[in-house]
């Protein structure tokens, strides 16, 4: 029981320690990080209408890193996409929207980590 315990908190600790990118999609806005800073960019996904929000292959690995995602259903559906930033550069993160084999919907988020 104590480990279930220690296990959520855990999550919890980990869901609070990163902070939201917020700004706009595909804005072009750039959103600045601390080298270890952990960040999360969320976006609306509806199982049940639309399709899935999956990360693409275009960002620089060296500068950030991809943790997980997590879907959330109680909310209505969104999903968090949970970065770690780890050396300074600036790179773009793209997000795409599939149905099946179809691209509907592709969106970019510029990082710059200083």
């Amino acid at each position: 029981m104590k480990t279930i315990y220690l296990i959520l908190i855990i999550a919890l600790f980990n869901a609070c320690a990163s902070k939201e990118a917020e700004f706009e999609k595909s804005s072009g806005k750039t959103n600045k990080f601390k080298i270890g800073e952990r960040f999360k960019i969320n976006l609306a996904e509806d199982h049940t209408k639309d399709g899935l929000w999956s990360i693409g292959n275009t960002h620089d690995k060296n500068t950030v890193e991809y943790v997980n995602s997590v879907f959330h259903s109680n909310d209505g559906g969104s999903v968090d996409f949970n970065f770690k930033a780890k050396t300074k550069g600036k790179t773009e993160i793209q997000l795409n929207k599939s149905m099946a084999l179809d691209t509907m919907q592709r969106v970019t988020f510029v990082i710059e980590i200083e």
